[in-house]
């Protein structure tokens, strides 16, 4: 190989690297300064690299630049292609919103539903709860009437009783005087009883009946 990089100017470079492309079926990005060097029978240096670098720039350039050839109808498939896709994103989009609306919907006819049910029973515990007041009330209403009633019926007891007591307290007064009036004759008739009659009372003996006597008989001179 040659030591000299005088000889190795960037036509020779590009000449070299194209011609490994078309070799090797490669792009420009693959070929290597050692690949050039190799070819051209020189050394890979640092001047060899910057002309390498140099080919692969500018042509990597003309490649980005190049137009593409489209094929004859590839347009129009493309797109049907994408027509064909976007119709098909839009159906899944479609039944997607469909199946999230029905399920949405079946959620709310379920919450619908339990809102309903909760409802029906709130009313029918409202009515037994009502039911129960009105029984309650009932019952209280005719508690109060028997207390009525019975308070009526202690009150004519109390006033029977105080009846009784009063003819009990009279007879009781008029029995105690009744006794107090029949002390003084049984007193009396106890004590007639008990003393001497008249004709035992008066001795025969006594002056006095001797004065009677006298004078009986004095009367009987005259």
């Amino acid at each position: 190989m040659r030591n000299s990089d005088e000889w190795v100017r960037q036509p020779m470079v590009d000449k070299a690297a194209d011609e490994i492309v078309a070799a090797r079926g490669c792009t420009p990005g693959e070929v290597t300064p050692y690949q050039v060097a190799k070819r051209l029978s020189s050394e890979p240096n640092g001047a060899l690299y910057a002309k390498v670098r140099n080919w692969r720039q500018r042509r990597q350039d003309e490649m980005g630049l190049a137009a593409i050839d489209m094929p004859a109808g590839a347009e129009a498939d493309f797109r049907t292609l994408l027509e064909h896709l976007t119709t098909q994103a839009v159906d899944h989009f479609v039944r997607t919103v469909r199946t999230v609306g029905g399920d949405l919907d079946r959620t709310a006819a379920m919450r619908v539903a339990d809102a309903e049910r909760r409802r029906v029973d709130a009313e029918s515990e409202t009515a037994e709860v009502l039911e129960l007041c009105e029984k309650a009330e009932a019952e209280l209403a005719a508690a109060i009437v028997k207390i009525g009633t019975l308070e009526d019926a202690l009150a004519k007891a109390q006033r029977r009783e105080d009846v009784l007591r009063g003819r009990l307290d009279q007879r009781e007064a008029d029995a105690a005087r009744h006794d107090t009036a029949a002390e003084p004759e049984e007193i009396a008739t106890a004590t007639g009883a008990a003393g001497p009659s008249p004709s035992d009372a008066v001795d025969a003996d006594s002056p006095a009946q001797q004065s009677i006597a006298f004078g009986e008989h004095g009367g009987a001179s005259e």
